[in-house]
């Protein structure tokens, strides 16, 4: 009889949330950790533009390695951006800073024969995955990430001369290139692979069951266990749905949130949810009193009620964060618990 290959442990923190093993110190990782707030990747920035920082894979890597090195988070995530899907499409993205779109999205865009694989054109961005994974140590975690569909059809609706009328044409095809992303990062370790879809918060919920809801359900039960999926400020109505894709893993939930009290309702774990804005906040004492308040929230919940719960906050860092404050979040969060 052929013998189960048990998945290896990184962070022991982070698997101990992800299957809801109670503990008192939680992981912690914060999307955008790499960015504009870091003297790290200020640097890299005066050096190389963020495009070559997201296609070439020793960049990816060091991008990715800097706020670990520098904070010691619990986990790393892909340093990459979820618009080259439309990139491959021919939608022509580039990023002067921010992303802009040489060609509108088309039924000729969406139906054309493509020139190469969607596997060679995305090869950059596998192939720094991989250099993460080599280089980080091996008590951490790794994060792996797409955007989502919906997602995708809101940013490319950005070049002003785009069909808002394709969602139904864009979406299996949006959806094939993806499952095919994902496939090609779980090549690699991945401890878990998030999928972003900050627009879907606008979506009602009959329209996040239609156009959001399969695409998720899909990757959760292809991957059991091993994906997450994120949008911003998930209602109430639209959280209940999530919680009936039986694989799902982890969601995120906004600031506005008791997420002790999510957590006994529910079988997934769940991360948030310090609030960023809190994090940027100048005046160091003025950011220690909203700390300490969230480190009394923690601690008055038992053990029992904390488990699945992975440290971070509602959203991204935002680039006006001190890093001092990130340092401090940190220390704290792990020496007062």
């Amino acid at each position: 009889m052929e013998l189960e290959t048990l998945p290896k442990i990184y962070n022991q923190k982070f698997y101990n949330a992800l299957h809801r093993i109670e503990q008192k110190v939680p992981p912690i990782w914060l999307m955008r950790q790499a960015g504009r707030y870091h003297s790290h990747y200020q640097n890299l920035k005066t050096k190389h533009t963020f495009e070559e920082l997201c296609k070439i894979p020793e960049l990816i890597c060091e991008t990715t390695m800097g706020p670990i090195q520098d904070f010691d988070f619990d986990a790393a995530i892909l340093f990459s951006d979820i618009l080259f899907p439309l990139d491959y499409l021919g939608m022509g993205l580039a990023f002067n800073p921010g992303p802009e779109f040489a060609n509108p999205l088309t039924e000729q865009i969406l139906n054309q024969d493509k020139e190469q694989s969607f596997s060679d054109y995305i090869k950059f961005q596998i192939d720094g995955l991989a250099l993460i994974r080599d280089t980080l140590p091996d008590n951490k975690s790794l994060i792996g990430f797409v955007g989502a569909p919906y997602t995708l059809f809101k940013f490319a609706q950005r070049h002003p001369q785009s069909n808002s009328n394709l969602l139904n044409d864009f979406l299996p095809v949006i959806e094939k290139i993806l499952e095919e992303n994902i496939d090609l990062q779980f090549g690699i370790d991945l401890d878990i692979l998030m999928i972003f879809d900050t627009e879907a918060q606008h979506l009602n919920l009959d329209e996040f069951n239609k156009n959001v809801k399969p695409f998720i359900e899909k990757i959760a039960h292809k991957y059991p266990g091993k994906i997450g999926y994120f949008t911003k400020d998930i209602d109430d109505e639209k959280y209940e749905s999530l919680k009936t894709i039986k694989d799902l893993k982890l969601t995120v939930v906004g600031s506005n949130q008791d997420i002790f009290s999510k957590l006994s309702n529910t079988d997934l774990s769940l991360q948030g949810n310090f609030p960023n804005e809190y994090l940027a906040i100048e005046d160091i004492d003025e950011f220690k009193k909203h700390l300490d308040n969230f480190i009394k929230y923690i601690k008055d919940q038992d053990l029992a009620k904390r488990a699945g719960w992975i440290c971070s906050l509602d959203h991204g860092v935002l680039k006006t964060t001190p890093e001092h404050n990130v340092k401090l979040f940190i220390d704290k969060i792990r020496t007062e618990l």
